[in-house]
């Protein structure tokens, strides 16, 4: 018994505590650069008061296929289950335009994006001239899947999906200006994603 309990401290000191964390991590490789690359941040004030913040992701072709490639690498998927994964974005991507944004408002009564009566308007701006209105928001739950992926996301945020319809012009929007804009009687912030690969 008294060898036990002698030998009890030296094991404790063989353990170690790792936190968790992926590999690759969330800031390198592929998928942080392009994700970085589609992100943006706004942020509203009331002269020193904070009103409103918000940070987004432009779910764009390239940006759908890292993401992809990030959760196959984590996962360690098989090839058909990456191709699976894979021609779901395309899928999606064909249907319209998409916004992961997260998004904290000071006044909780504000933080209602998904709602049909929203205290705010949330709209895409496409080449400095069309202007198309969100055509579904829904909430996104929070996992630590989201969390990993998108570390900007804080505890504070609600996390939504935002998607507009599909541009139509022979030009794919990702190639051209994008601004999104949610605007509101508390005032607006703006998120330009100017030209440039996205």
């Amino acid at each position: 018994m008294r060898r036990l309990l002698l030998a009890a401290p030296l094991l404790l000191a063989a353990c170690t505590y790792i936190t968790p964390s992926p590999n690759p991590s969330t800031k390198e490789g592929a998928w942080a650069e392009t994700r970085d690359r589609a992100t943006r941040k706004a942020k509203l004030y009331d002269v020193l008061d904070d009103v409103a913040f918000a940070t987004a992701t432009y779910q764009s072709p390239a940006v759908r296929t890292a993401r992809v490639e990030r959760m196959a690498e984590w996962r360690g998927m098989l090839p058909a289950e990456k191709q699976a994964a894979l021609e779901k974005e395309r899928a999606e991507a064909a249907e319209g335009e998409e916004f992961l944004l997260a998004f904290f408002s000071d006044d909780r009564r504000a933080n209602d994006l998904a709602s049909d009566k929203s205290t705010w308007r949330v709209s895409l701006t496409v080449n400095n001239g069309e202007q198309a209105v969100a055509a579904k928001i829904s909430m996104v739950k929070k996992d630590p899947t989201t969390a990993v992926l998108y570390p900007y996301v804080s505890e504070f945020d609600t996390v939504y999906r935002v998607r507009f319809p599909r541009f139509p012009g022979p030009t794919p929007a990702a190639d051209l200006p994008l601004k999104l804009r949610i605007a509101g009687a508390l005032g607006s912030l703006e998120l330009d994603y100017g030209p440039g690969p996205r």
